[in-house]
């Protein structure tokens, strides 16, 4: 019998962002009879808490303590020291790079010669996160690129000859989105001042500036309208952007801002009790939020951000044609006052299509192929 492929992942947080949930939904629906999993990961998120028992773990500083950098200096990089402790412990066959935020793991890759790839969720705007050099090493470097969207496969053509980019979709575990108990979210409504018949639209992110965060209080003042509140559900960020922004949702004027931070106990309340959703990014691969925002039947407004232009589809809402607010205004507005149709059954069908069991073969497909070829 042939033994199972070895798959050493490496993930920087172990944080709910969108690559990361995608990643633990991997960790937990792979196939065990072909796929022996070992994960590496350089911060002890609250992710690590769910990896499933038959996953080993190994945390790889990311910041170093005072010993760590005297060894730095002498030639010793502890990075890099844990990242080759923890494949010579597992002995993987292939290694899975989570995002392109981790350029130290490419420079061992290519040290000790093993097969990678990299699964990117980034477009442009944030290819600044790692340096020239490093950008020219993933790009050139990794065995497969593999892109969350199309916008993402098509971001990478543009600056690379690599002939092995594909595209898999990002997905979500449908079964872990349990709609909340039915008074949650009135009990939410109510505590944020929302009237029954008001209409709310939400978002979900962190509160920067690649989210569009602070284009909220912006489309609060084209709104113009009492009846209408906007949500932006998401961890804060540290930043003088997320203060000055919410300073200004505080000035909007009839329609109300409510900046509620991260509910993760309530969050599928939270999606719930929402009549909308609107995607304000800048760039955005291929949202997680979206997906679930179409599973409880929401209607979806977005701008042209990337891959929500792959998945919205007629009768589940509308993506304008412009980078213009007072568009994506209108579009919100007709969608509010339902000159836009929108049908929630096609966006509950159109979601289950991105659910992990959907996704899972393809997945499994291209990792056996590519770990033996």
């Amino acid at each position: 019998m042939t033994r199972p492929l070895r798959l050493l992942f490496f993930t920087p947080f172990a944080s709910r962002t969108g690559s990361e949930m995608m990643l633990w939904y991997l960790l937990k629906h792979f196939d065990r009879t072909r796929f022996q999993v070992g994960l590496v990961c350089f911060s002890r998120g609250e992710l690590l808490g769910e990896v499933p028992p038959d996953v080993p773990v190994w945390v790889a500083p990311k910041t170093f303590s005072v010993w760590g950098k005297i060894s730095h200096q002498l030639g010793r990089n502890p990075l890099h020291a844990a990242v080759r402790s923890a494949h010579r412990a597992f002995k993987p066959d292939l290694w899975y790079v989570n995002t392109m935020t981790l350029p130290q793991v490419v420079d061992v890759a290519k040290t000790l010669g093993v097969p990678f790839l990299t699964h990117v969720h980034e477009l442009p705007l944030s290819y600044g996160s790692v340096n020239r050099q490093e950008m020219r090493d993933i790009l050139e470097s990794s065995a497969l690129l593999v892109g969350c969207s199309e916008a993402t496969s098509a971001a990478l053509r543009e600056a690379t000859d690599h002939d092995r980019i594909v595209t898999m979709h990002s997905f979500i575990d449908t079964s872990a989105l349990r709609p909340p108990a039915p008074d949650v979210p009135h009990r939410l409504r109510a505590e944020l001042g929302i009237g029954e018949s008001d209409f709310v639209w939400l978002m979900s992110g962190t509160t920067s500036d690649r989210k569009g965060f602070d284009f909220f209080p912006d489309l609060a003042r084209l709104l113009d309208d009492p009846r209408i509140h906007l949500v932006w559900l998401g961890s804060r960020l540290d930043t003088g952007l997320t203060y000055h922004t919410e300073q200004r949702c505080r000035r909007t004027g009839p329609t109300r801002v409510h900046v509620v931070g991260e509910k993760k106990s309530d969050y599928a309340a939270y999606l719930q009790l929402a009549d909308g959703f609107v995607l304000t990014s800048r760039q955005d691969p291929f949202p997680l939020v979206m997906i679930e925002a179409a599973f409880f039947g929401k209607p979806l407004v977005s701008f042209p951000s990337g891959g929500v232009s792959e998945f919205v589809r007629p009768g589940m809402g509308q993506v304008v044609d412009s980078w213009n607010l007072s568009d994506l205004a209108a579009a919100m507005r007709a969608v509010t006052d339902g000159s836009v149709v929108c049908q929630p059954d096609v966006s509950r069908r159109r979601a289950a299509q991105f659910d992990v069991r959907e996704h899972l073969p393809a997945w499994e497909a291209l990792l056996a192929r590519f770990a033996t070829a």
